[in-house]
């Protein structure tokens, strides 16, 4: 995590340092671009409800207001002239570390294929690059949706169809923007001398009340939200087939398994709640019950054994580098030495008596249902129909009680979720909330008081260009870690899948406020969430008041995410656990264990579709204001292409599936930035249009957004099979498990706590 600090920092002096060269404003970015800073430009806050001053041109600032503390910390500053000189600039300084990175990682890549050719060495890859220099590039290009879904899951390939998806999208979007709206603006707007050269590409170019080009904007929000939607739903009715071949192509334990949370007192036994099943069906189509236990003392003896069992391997490979010297070591400072290898099997074989014996007791308990037994359970049924059926049946009036769903990849199961009580695990969540609010409000404070104190440090001129973003660059980096943390610590969650799903949304929501809304928000988020609930017809006219002065921070914002996603190409922490694990006397295979996965609380899939969603978002938001920042975020998009098509298919591990939950919170927030955009394009156009005409097309514009998201949630029900689909399930479907490469098949799922399973053969 430090080292993504330690990555972003330099970064931020390289760009510091080329934007010096040219006395514009100093641009910085940490790791993820979220924090492009330009010191030297005045932020200001707008408080009317128009975007300037007099009827002059859109976004130019008020000379009567203060600067913004959140707007400044984040980098965001208003439209002024000088800003092209200074996007040229951050242009080419990106482009020059895009290419950069581009050459060293395809050095790399011929020198440790273990770390970046991972899956082909598995013989996972579903397309293998050429084994030269820049054969690596097209591969993103050439990967099949299809292929990369049998062979690494459907939840990879589904993030590589959502670029697909973004760049659909912003081709849409950006084409009719640059060769309409953009020559349209410069000729036509009628600004004035004084509106910088950048902004004579966007509205701030158009006079306020110009007598005809807003009805074409108007024209061109409604034309945008349509193909928004059209889109997005087309690809959701993609899914829908991808998604229901995968579930009929489950096969194995887990496609007959299902998880029941929430089960009633009375009935928590594997006996019982066959019965149970009997009764509901009439037929017995259940094969097998576990119960979940309370395995607490189990689970201590099981780590202690394997911990003991972890210094003997330590000792006996010290055996063999010492010529057969046989290794002692004092238990206790009061102990005497003893031999190691003798010692730590004793401790072996004396744990795994105890935890014969605690597990002998806790079956010979788990008959009565007021014992060791929990309120989670797995049940494996006799026939894949049976399991469908049983997820869709309410059993209980309470929502909360006999809760069936789809069981997850066992790999994933936490089974210390599912051992909490209810009111355990509602208590949790309530502390889990009250701390994710809390992180939201505090994190400007937070910020600035980092920043404050790395100002305060005198430690020589290289400090003092990186301590005005020191807060920021800790605090963006370390805000997934934080969040999934709180996750995972109080939310009871029944697999790691899910953590980041619910990772997914917050940082989702987290971005939307502090990267797209920023400088509608302020320093107060709570000021804000008040006014918008008291008058959320307002929201429209704070919008249009300040998003469109900043237009030009977030064309800088996405060149630099060209560079930060070829950084991932590097997978420099990786490389560096590999390379210490070597150097520690591992072998290939065992470093190679070592330095996977790459950390999933920022590169996993959560963290990596908010950000990708953030971008998708920025693009659409900012296309009429600014026609340029829909063609950067289409070749940005296009790096990701590049980037992650190669990653995804070759380097990175494979993960467990969970069939496109990621996917769908996806096409939920893409819908929810067309309505962002029609609400701010609403405000902008009731504000500078002649007339009320141009604001209510982008009002219906508004309800169309509103409609879809509504309908995208109702309309398409994806989680589980519909029954029809179900009736005709044959053995010849779609199968993951059929298609995959020999010995990656999923059938070997098996819901039983790991502690529970036999230990015996794993002494010797």
């Amino acid at each position: 995590m430090m080292i993504r600090g330690v990555s972003g920092a330099l970064l931020l002096i390289v760009v510091n340092f080329a934007d010096a060269t040219s006395h514009e404003s100093s641009t910085c970015f940490e790791n993820d671009g979220s924090s492009l800073l330009q010191h030297d430009a005045t932020v200001f806050r707008v408080p009317s409800k128009s975007l300037q001053p007099g009827g002059g041109p859109a976004g130019s600032p008020r000379n009567d207001t203060v600067p913004d503390q959140a707007e400044m910390l984040m980098g965001v500053t208003s439209n002024a002239k000088g800003d092209l000189h200074a996007f040229l600039n951050n242009l080419l300084t990106n482009i020059a570390l895009t290419l950069g990175v581009s050459v060293a990682f395809s050095a790399l890549r011929q020198y440790y294929p273990i770390v970046y050719s991972n899956n082909i060495e598995k013989g996972l890859a579903p397309i293998v690059p050429a084994n030269t220099f820049l054969g690596w590039v097209g591969t993103g290009f050439k990967a099949d949706i299809g292929e990369t879904a049998k062979c690494l899951g459907l939840d990879s390939a589904l993030m590589l169809e959502f670029i697909n998806l973004a760049l659909k999208i912003l081709a849409v979007v950006s084409v009719p923007s640059m060769l309409m709206l953009l020559p349209l603006h410069m000729i036509f707007g009628g600004g004035a001398d004084e509106v910088d050269r950048l902004s004579r590409t966007g509205m701030a170019n158009v006079v306020k009340g110009h007598p005809w080009l807003y009805y074409v904007h108007g024209l061109v929000v409604l034309g945008t939200c349509v193909a928004i939607k059209h889109y997005v739903y087309q690809a959701q009715e993609t899914f829908l087939d991808r998604r229901f071949r995968w579930l009929k192509g489950l096969h194995g334990t887990r496609a007959r398994t299902v998880l029941i949370e929430g089960i009633p007192q009375k009935w928590r036994s594997e006996q019982r709640i066959r019965h149970f099943f009997l009764a509901a069906f009439d037929t017995n189509w259940v094969e097998s019950v576990f119960v979940v236990k309370k395995t607490g003392d189990l689970e201590s003896y099981v780590a202690k054994k394997d911990a003991a069992m972890a210094e003997r391997r330590k000792a006996e490979f010290h055996l063999e580098q010492h010529g057969g010297e046989r290794p002692t070591h004092r238990p206790l400072y009061v102990d005497a030495q003893v031999d190691s290898i003798d010692f730590w099997s004793k401790q072996i074989q004396d744990t795994c008596a105890r935890i014969s014996e605690e597990r002998k007791r806790l079956l010979d308990e788990s008959n009565d249902p007021e014992g060791v037994n929990c309120a989670s359970a797995f049940v494996t049924f006799k026939d894949e129909k049976h399991a469908e059926i049983a997820k869709e049946l309410d059993y209980f009036p309470d929502p909360d009680e006999f809760v069936v769903s789809m069981a997850p990849e066992s790999s994933t199961v936490r089974w210390w979720n599912l051992r909490e009580s209810f009111e355990v695990a509602q208590a949790q969540q309530i502390i889990g909330r009250i701390l994710i609010i809390g992180l939201y409000v505090a994190f400007i404070p937070a910020c600035l008081g980092t920043t404050n104190i790395a100002n305060a440090i005198n430690l020589g001129p290289t400090f003092a260009a990186m301590a005005p973003s020191f807060g920021l660059t800790i605090w963006m980096s370390f805000f997934p870690t934080v969040l999934l943390f709180i996750i995972n610590t109080f939310f009871n969650m029944s697999s790691s899948h899910l953590a980041q799903e619910r990772l997914l949304v917050w940082y989702f929501w987290f971005q939307v406020i502090f990267v797209v809304l920023v400088t509608a928000i302020g320093n107060d988020v709570v000021l804000f969430v008040r006014q918008v609930a008291m008058d959320p017809i307002n929201l429209a006219s704070i919008m249009s008041d300040q998003l469109p002065k900043a237009s030009h921070f977030y064309m800088n914002y996405l060149v630099i995410q060209w560079s930060t996603n070829f950084l991932n190409l590097l997978r420099y922490m990786n490389l560096s656990k590999y390379l210490t694990a070597r150097a520690a006397g591992y072998g290939e295979e065992e470093a190679k264990n070592i330095s996977e996965p790459e950390a999933q609380d920022y590169y996993g899939f959560g963290a990596r579709s908010a950000r990708w969603t953030i971008k998708l978002m920025i693009g659409i938001v900012f296309s009429t204001l600014s026609p340029a920042v829909s063609l950067i975020a289409f070749l940005d998009f296009v790096s990701c292409k590049v980037v992650f098509g190669y990653l995804i298919t070759v380097a990175e591990t494979k993960k467990p599936d969970m069939g496109g939950h990621f996917w769908v919170d996806n096409l939920k927030h893409a819908l929810l930035g067309g309505l962002l955009y029609s609400i701010l394009m609403a405000g902008v156009l009731f504000d500078r249009a002649p007339n009320s005409i141009p604001g209510l097309v982008a009002t219906g514009a508004i309800l169309f957004m509103a409609t879809s998201l509504y309908n995208f949630q109702r309309v398409f029900r994806w989680e589980a099979l519909p029954y029809n689909e179900v009736m005709n399930k044959h053995p010849e479907s779609f199968s993951v498990a059929d298609n995959a490469p020999e010995g990656k098949h999923f059938d070997n799922d098996c819901y039983q706590q790991p502690e529970l399973r036999d230990v015996d053969s794993s002494t010797s």
